[in-house]
Formats: C-alpha cells, sequence, structure tokens
C-alpha cells in the first residue's frame, strides 16, 4: 500500500526504543543479510524472506523466492549497495519484536522478525519507481474519466459485491466503489471525497473514514488483533454514527 511507506516508516521511527542490547542471533542474521546483498547472492537471500514482500501500489508484491530473485537487481541497486557499507551492528533497533536498520544513514530500509526472516524491504530502487509511473499510466487509461486522476494508490480491494478503490488525489483522499460485475473502465457507483487517513498505533494498520450525509464508509485494516477473525480488511458502514454493516474485503491491488 504506502507510497505511503514513507509515511509508515516516518511514523514508525518516533515509536523506536533502542535496546540495550541485541540478541547475538539477530546480529549475526544482519550480518548474513548485508552480506549477501554485497554480494550479489540472491539466491540465499531469498530463503530469509517472510513472503509476501510488500511493494509500492500499484506494483505487485512479490510472493516467492523465484519472483525474488527475478526481481532481486531491480531492488537492490547500487545507491542501496553504497548506504549498505554505512552498516554496523548498533544501529540494529528493536522495535514491537522486530529489529529494522535504523541510524548510519539507513531509514528503515530493512526489517526483520524475532526469526531473522526479512519481513519489509523499504527501499524503492530508481528503476523500480520507473516501472511503477509506467503501471500507474497503463493503469489510469483503463479507468473512467470520472476517477483516471490520482496521485498515489492507497488500496485497491474486493468483497463478494464490491470493488473499491481508495487513492490520493489533488482533492483529498477519495473512495471510489463499483457494484458487482462492473470494471474501473464503468462509471463508480459511488465516489467520495475528504477522507481522513488514520495509522493504528506503532504496529502497523490503517483506516479511512469517509462520509456521505448519514453514512459513514470506514476502510479498516487490521494487522493486530486477539482473536484472527478480527484481522484483516474490512469494509464498516455506520448510519447516523451506529454500527451497521460489516463487509469483508480482500485487498488485490
Amino acid at each position: 500500500m504506502k507510497n505511503f511507506v514513507i509515511s509508515v516508516i516516518a511514523v514508525l521511527f518516533l515509536s523506536l526504543t533502542c535496546q540495550g542490547s541485541i540478541d547475538s542471533f539477530i546480529v549475526n542474521r544482519y550480518r548474513q543479510i548485508v552480506k549477501l546483498i554485497e554480494t550479489g547472492n540472491a539466491k540465499e537471500l531469498s530463503k530469509l524472506i517472510a513472503y509476501p514482500v510488500k511493494r509500492e501500489n500499484p506494483l505487485p508484491d512479490i510472493t516467492s523466492a523465484a519472483e525474488f530473485v527475478s526481481y532481486y537487481k531491480i531492488l537492490f541497486d547500487k545507491v542501496f549497495k553504497d548506504q549498505l557499507k554505512q552498516y554496523n551492528d548498533n544501529i540494529i533497533f528493536q522495535h514491537n519484536g522486530d529489529y529494522g536498520l535504523v541510524g548510519g544513514g539507513l531509514n528503515g530500509e530493512i526489517w526483520i522478525n524475532e526469526k531473522g526472516k526479512i519481513i519489509a524491504i523499504n527501499y524503492s530502487s530508481a528503476e523500480e519507481q520507473q516501472l511503477k509511473q509506467a503501471l500507474k499510466a497503463k493503469i489510469k487509461k483503463e479507468m473512467h474519466p470520472d476517477v483516471k486522476d490520482w496521485k498515489e494508490n492507497r488500496l485497491v480491494a474486493r468483497s463478494e459485491k464490491l470493488l473499491i478503490r481508495i487513492d490520493e488525489t489533488e482533492k483529498g483522499v477519495r473512495y471510489s466503489c463499483w457494484s458487482k460485475g462492473k470494471k474501473m473502465i464503468d462509471q463508480p457507483d459511488i465516489v467520495l471525497y475528504n477522507g481522513i487517513e488514520e495509522m493504528h498505533g506503532s504496529q502497523g494498520g490503517w483506516s479511512w473514514t469517509f462520509k456521505s450525509g448519514d453514512w459513514t464508509y470506514v476502510v479498516d485494516n487490521v494487522q493486530i488483533c486477539g482473536d484472527t477473525e478480527e484481522c484483516g480488511l474490512f469494509l464498516r458502514l455506520l448510519l447516523k454514527g451506529q454500527d451497521h454493516s460489516v463487509i469483508k474485503l480482500r485487498e488485490i491491488k
């Protein structure tokens, strides 16, 4: 989703807590990761990743080791490898059980979990940004004129009966919705502007809130929950501030 990745990271860093010491397993794993990137060993590095690797919308996520190896040279360019030369063990930070590289010129470009698996790559090379812009242009040509103008896409999702987009536009955050059977080239059934975008604390998750008369539309991306049924992507409809219905969504970009 973002890309608001930059926004996510900026907020996340504000809440980072530096630990007095980092487990030797994590330190050694980061040394291994840095070495593999420096030497261009994409095949071995692909074994140390918790898939999927999220990419900025509308770029597709990396869902397998084979895709990672194929995409490796786009993902890690010379600019990033030069940044990585500033790595040292003291810039590993722990946050909510995960570990990121923050400091010495690095700003959370890589995060791993307690098992030593890479869970986020927040760096985006110039070549990847070119691919992103080309894909954005292609998608806009396939959209209805009413909604083809947007700066960044936040989300594309489906339910059994709905197709939903959330975009950042010149007029603010926009919600567009098509009913079952329609495509984005068709005129949307609902278009709402002036959405409010909120992050669910430092552990991730987002919500987007839109209003239309007595109705409130909340697209809720819940990443931390006590019950697995409560996690995921939802469209919550409220009438005059009271819960009306909840629709489960599936992110499709």
